[in-house]
């Protein structure tokens, strides 16, 4: 029995110095922690690169609308014969009015050209305009497109929000288990010391006839369960601090010890937000919904206007190239205008395709509000968890106080000999499990003050 418990007295003492703070230790409370992850936190870093991504995606959307530079060659040769030479160059513009605008040159020659093609050996240059009267007048593919990039822009900031406030919580939930840890380890490291010190006074007495030697395995038998109960908070503490060192991303940093640093009086503030829904109602999901009814809107119309006949005008003024000088255009004989004119009799595709857009809006207006309903009923759980935890700490902290005082009245009445072993291990054992509920309790209050302004997505503005 003595070599068995010099090894747990051994393994004890071993385990203990992992919670010894070293001279370099790096002190951090739960807002310099969260600051830190905020900062340098690749995950972070990644939530605002996909808003860089999307405002690429907007600059893109804007090139349907860039000028565009082109030419076209061609030429064709049989039997020492040249057919034709064409060559046509110049510039195109889409504006977004969804006009398009081009000029050029024309250059062709051949002795077997059609002769539509036939234009002055100097060249042909032309400018014209083209305009949709019907279908596209008011909006098209490319309009549309570049509108729902423009919102998407305002959206990615709105997710990055969201992915950042998810990181904040994820990260402090974890900072308080690891605290929960460490203060449930030192109360467990309190117990072993306890057991192991009152199994010494009972060995004492049992040497000078004074205890039973069944006393003496009691307070043995105490000692291994608190020695037990020490090892099973060891490895939390060990699973906890491993998982802590995740959120940890300061740059340049030395392998410190880490320790937390928290005010165990601390009282939290809430936004005035359960009688003003301000903060539900600017929620990022509910503004995300906004901007997915504003997408689905501008498909609307754009589906709509194909209900339209497609009637695109073409104009086009000409005249030979080394007359441009003169700007002494003819617009009665020297020109080309163009009429394509097309229309579905039933117009199917386009009448469903507009229907399945006003179903799916009132898919997100359903969705709207069911998530207002669910982030103001999280947002008033997590208030009134807070409010109840907190006094569950505090009641706690009393009965934690008042166990300890009765288990040293106990251990002093065993110390004369007036109580007995049996009684003074179930006054240990309510003050640990009371002490233990404190420090739970409180954890859980911190993390539901956490989980509130994490519910209105405010974390990030907390820091």
């Amino acid at each position: 029995m003595r070599r068995l418990l010099s090894s747990i007295i051994i393994l004890w003492a071993a385990a203990a110095s992992l919670l010894a703070q070293l001279p370099d230790t790096l002190i951090l409370n739960e807002s310099s922690f969260l600051k830190q992850a905020l900062e340098y936190a690749p995950a972070i870093k990644n939530a605002q690169l996909e808003v860089s991504i999307q405002n690429q995606e907007f600059l893109a959307a804007k090139g349907a609308f860039e000028p565009k530079i082109g030419g076209q060659y061609s030429v064709k040769e049989f039997d020492d014969k040249n057919y034709y030479n064409k060559q046509q160059t110049g510039v195109q513009i889409k504006t977004p009015l969804g006009i398009k605008v081009d000029g050029g040159l024309l250059i062709n020659d051949g002795i077997f050209l059609n002769p539509e093609s036939n234009i002055p050996s100097s060249g042909l240059a032309y400018a014209g305009i083209e305009l949709p009267l019907g279908a596209g007048m008011f909006t098209d593919a490319d309009r549309t497109y570049l509108k729902q990039q423009r919102l998407e822009n305002d959206a990615a900031s709105l997710v990055n929000t969201l992915s950042v406030n998810d990181y904040l919580l994820e990260a402090g939930e974890q900072y308080w288990d690891w605290y929960g840890s460490i203060m449930v380890l030192k109360i467990s490291e309190e117990a072993v010391i306890l057991a192991n010190s009152r199994l010494n006074f009972i060995k004492r007495k049992n040497l000078i006839g004074e205890a039973a030697d069944i006393d003496t395995l009691e307070a043995f038998i105490n000692f291994q369960n608190r020695t037990a109960y020490y090892i099973a908070n060891l490895i939390k503490y060990q699973k906890y601090s491993n998982y802590i060192l995740n959120y940890i991303w300061l740059p340049n940093r030395a392998n410190e010890a880490l320790a937390p640093e928290v005010d165990m009086e601390y009282d939290a503030i809430f936004p005035d937000s359960i009688l003003g829904k301000n903060f539900v109602n600017t929620h990022p999901v509910i503004r995300l919904l906004e901007t997915d009814s504003l997408i689905n809107q501008a498909n609307i119309y754009l589906a709509k206007e194909y209900f339209k006949p497609q009637v695109d005008v073409a104009f086009r003024l000409q005249e030979s190239a080394n007359t441009l000088s003169d700007f002494n255009y003819n617009i009665a004989s020297n020109h080309y205008v163009g009429l394509n004119v097309n229309m579905p009799l039933f117009l199917r595709k386009e009448r469903a395709k507009a229907k399945q857009l006003i179903y799916n809006g009132e898919i997100i207006r359903n969705k709207k509000y069911e998530m207002l309903i669910k982030i103001e009923n999280a947002q008033k759980t997590y208030y009134y968890n807070s409010i109840e935890l907190k006094k569950s700490v505090a009641l706690w902290k009393t009965a934690s106080i008042n166990y300890g005082t009765l288990l040293s009245a106990e251990q002093t009445k065993l110390t004369l000999g007036e109580s007995s072993l049996f009684i003074v291990n179930n006054r240990e054992l309510k003050w640990i499990d009371a002490r233990e509920k404190y420090i739970e309790n409180y954890v859980e209050y911190r993390k539901a003050v956490l989980g509130y302004f994490y519910s209105l997505v405010l974390l990030p503005k907390m820091l």
